[in-house]
């Protein structure tokens, strides 16, 4: 069997695409407390929590096109949600539209237990 130029170039691009896909499945989603982009529509404001228990968080929302798995290994734990909580007023303007945010997920286990986003602009 003879390589050629083609053929090489075909076989490091798929193992370069092999590498990455590995890489991507490793990570399990985007990193807790670390910034990233997330896209979807803005909703709400929404309640989070226990609002009966004086625990509860009136926030907007970020709904998501496909549900995003986060694990902090601690408190939260590994979460699957269709919605996060937005900590930023300045979405309000946003409501009812698709929008891509910059922002960090962190675990609001004093609020509600689960995953919000914080630091937030929208790009």
């Amino acid at each position: 069997m003879r390589l050629t130029g083609r053929s090489i170039a075909l076989a490091l691009s798929a193992g370069g695409l092999l590498v990455a896909l590995t890489a991507c499945a490793a990570t399990g989603g985007p990193a807790v407390n670390q910034p990233g982009e997330f896209t979807g529509k803005i909703v709400g404001p929404l309640e989070f929590g226990q609002p009966g228990e004086g625990a509860g968080l009136k926030a907007y929302g970020l709904e998501l096109a496909t549900p995003l798995t986060l694990n902090d290994k601690a408190e939260c734990g590994e979460q699957t949600t269709a919605v996060l909580a937005v900590e930023s007023a300045a979405v309000a303007a946003y409501v009812g539209k698709t929008v891509v945010l910059r922002a960090t997920p962190y675990c609001r286990v004093s609020r509600s237990g689960k995953y919000h986003l914080k630091d937030v602009s929208v790009r």
